[in-house]
């Protein structure tokens, strides 16, 4: 999917995952409460190189409704700032694994939440049509 579609779907993608997290879906098998939290921080380190602050201690993927909060909060600011980083072919940023693009940092982490999104949604679908469980082991089914 292009940066532009990413960056589009990134507020809808945001209120989808919460959706799902917030249902009866399960999820505790998924990484979701290590991995969101750890994709937000990387998020929120390429907007506060451009003036943007959000920081939460919120533990696991609750972080992400913090997020989500203020992210509407300050959606025309925030929105700006990934445009601006989007359209910069040349801006580099430190981590702690080396210097990346900016650019390419923000369109990982859009990728990521758009395919998190995706993925929860089907799992959302397929629970509401009542769908059975896919991972069964056949050695539990004879007992």
């Amino acid at each position: 999917m292009e940066a532009a579609a990413l960056y589009f779907r990134f507020k809808d993608n945001l209120a989808t995952i919460l959706g799902a997290l917030n249902s009866k879906l399960e999820v505790r098998s998924m990484p979701y409460n290590t991995s969101i939290p750890l994709e937000i921080n990387l998020l929120a380190d390429i907007l506060r190189l451009h003036g943007l602050d959000f920081r939460s201690e919120t533990p696991g993927a609750a972080r992400l409704q913090d997020f989500q909060q203020w992210f509407l909060q300050n959606e025309e600011k925030a929105s700006e700032v990934m445009h601006r980083v989007l359209e910069d072919k040349r801006a580099y940023m430190k981590t702690t694994t080396g210097t990346v693009l900016q650019k390419e940092m923000l369109i990982r982490r859009l990728e990521y939440f758009n395919e998190t999104a995706h993925t929860l949604d089907v799992m959302m679908r397929q629970q509401q049509l009542q769908s059975p469980k896919h991972f069964q082991y056949p050695f539990l089914l004879n007992q």
